[in-house]
């Protein structure tokens, strides 16, 4: 498998700015991991602020004097959106063995968000020919005409996160191209490889304009110049809670204030109630919590089991959980994949600690690194947890469940869930359909599921209330995310 990395049609060591492949201005470098291993896989440039100005220059002049923008009809925009999602589709043997070696991810789960991946280019080309504007007739003044048009906001600034590389690039990138914005890329620093395929695979077509689509590479620094950057019209970032609040009030401080968008942390709640099919949920539930390694936003962490069936509950869950396969990632069986690298695995194992003996949690079962090598970590679920500690209330990023102490009525889970700081996700198995009203409608969660879980669909936005951020991935509304509307007034007797 890792026959890959000798086999890329690009040079890694190299970054992609104003349609050229080109040497970083920084001397520092980064190592990428393979976090089955910990072995080092590739070595890759740590741009600096001096490679961040290029790379917006390049998209400031793509956007205010190129093509894309001033001559490319919403049809041409569509069309190499289009050829974009066949070029991924062509080469998504490769991307998915990338994507596989780099995340350590279960090669069946990237197979999934190749699939998503092409699917949204296709589905956000669609949007591309079809910016619609309003007419307003004369209120007021019979010779007054208005009327609204929608332009692109401009140059975009992406921030993305290490859990979905290519499939978050799609989320973000596609809607922002198809209308018409140009795109300064910035992957998260354990996780950039796909994204450089994405790159050549992009440049390859010879449908985008040079300056249209960049990337930079690195961690904090680079990510903080790109926030600052007075050229940069909006910012979407995808990450944490605290860097998330860092990069709004930076977007506020510049010279220039703009739009942001940014997908943060959650803690997410799901609820079984009596009527239950037990088996299935249990399953439900372990995937919920446990998919991607629990390093999913929307994981289901806090577990509401009704007390009527709690104590009948847990040994399906545990036995659910007990039953991933835990394996070298690029097996077919595998369900269950590593930490994705030595800073993560510390905090999730310190969280483990935190749960046995300061929450003092029950562990139902796991607990332990696994495998021996890389970094490895048994799905792991606590039960009779109490909803205010830790292990309960914060964000661990980890395959890690909280099974809080068991509950009567729903009500009381739905008050005390309003007062999560968080809002990204939320589910809930029952065939009662009062307690699916009551539950979707008083609960402030940005995408509640019912007898499923983790289901995204292109046409669903996705995103939070409070903590977990604001603005909307996915859907029309990403799409109308990156375009302002223009009033525009005719004195038609003039």
């Amino acid at each position: 498998m890792s026959s890959i990395l000798s086999r890329l049609p690009f040079d890694e060591t190299l970054i992609y700015v104003n349609g050229e492949w080109t040497k970083s201005q920084a001397s520092q470098t980064c190592r990428v991991e393979n976090p089955d291993t910990a072995e080092t896989i590739a070595t890759v440039p740590e741009c600096n602020a001096q490679d961040l100005d290029l790379a917006v220059q390049a998209a400031y002049s793509a956007f205010h004097d190129g093509p894309w923008v001033n001559e490319y009809s919403g049809a041409q925009r569509r069309d190499a959106l289009l050829a974009l999602a066949t070029a991924i589709e062509e080469s998504r043997q490769d991307i998915e063995e990338l994507e596989s070696l780099n995340t350590g991810k279960p090669i069946n789960d990237v197979r999934v968000e190749l699939d998503d991946t092409i699917d949204l280019f296709r589905f956000f080309a669609g949007y591309a020919d079809k910016v619609e504007g309003r007419h307003i007739a004369a209120q007021t003044n019979r010779n007054l005409e208005g009327y609204t048009v929608k332009v692109p906001v401009g140059v975009v600034g992406f921030i993305n996160a290490f859990n979905y590389p290519i499939c978050l690039l799609a989320w973000k990138v596609a809607p922002a191209l198809a209308a018409g914005c140009t795109v300064v890329f910035k992957p998260g620093p354990q996780t950039p490889l796909t994204t450089q395929y994405f790159a050549y695979l992009l440049h390859k077509t010879g449908k985008f304009p040079k300056g249209v689509f960049n990337v930079v590479l690195g961690g904090v620094g680079v990510g903080q110049a790109l926030v600052d950057h007075d050229l940069v019209d909006k910012i979407g970032f995808t990450g944490s809670v605290a860097t998330g609040k860092q990069v709004i009030r930076s977007t506020a401080s510049t010279r220039n204030v703009r739009c942001t968008s940014v997908e943060l942390g959650g803690k997410s709640p799901g609820v079984v109630m009596p009527d239950a099919d037990l088996d299935k949920t249990a399953k439900l539930v372990v995937s919920g919590c446990m998919a991607n390694a629990g390093m999913n936003c929307n994981a289901l962490t806090r577990l509401w089991v009704h007390r009527s069936i709690y104590d009948e509950f847990m040994p399906r869950l545990k036995a659910a959980a007990e039953a991933l396969v835990l394996n070298t990632p690029q097996d077919t069986a595998t369900e269950m994949g590593p930490l994705i690298d030595k800073r993560q695995y510390d905090r999730v194992l310190e969280y483990i600690r935190i749960g046995r003996d300061e929450d003092q949690a029950a562990l139902l079962t796991g607990g332990q690194p696994a495998l021996g090598r890389g970094y490895w970590i048994q799905p792991t679920i606590f039960y009779n947890v109490s909803p205010t500690t830790r292990i309960a209330t914060e964000e661990i990023f980890g395959p890690v469940l909280s099974v809080l102490e068991p509950f009567d009525e729903l009500d009381e889970v739905i008050e005390i869930e309003r007062k999560n700081e968080f809002g990204l996700a939320a589910g809930i198995f029952t065939r009662r359909h009062q307690d699916i009203a009551k539950f979707t409608r008083k609960l402030r969660s940005g995408t509640i599921w019912v007898n499923n879980y983790n289901a995204l669909y292109s046409y669903l936005p996705f995103g939070g209330f409070r903590n977990s951020g604001f603005g909307r991935e996915l859907g029309y509304e990403s799409f109308d995310g990156y375009l302002v509307p223009k009033s525009i007034i005719d004195d038609i007797s003039y």
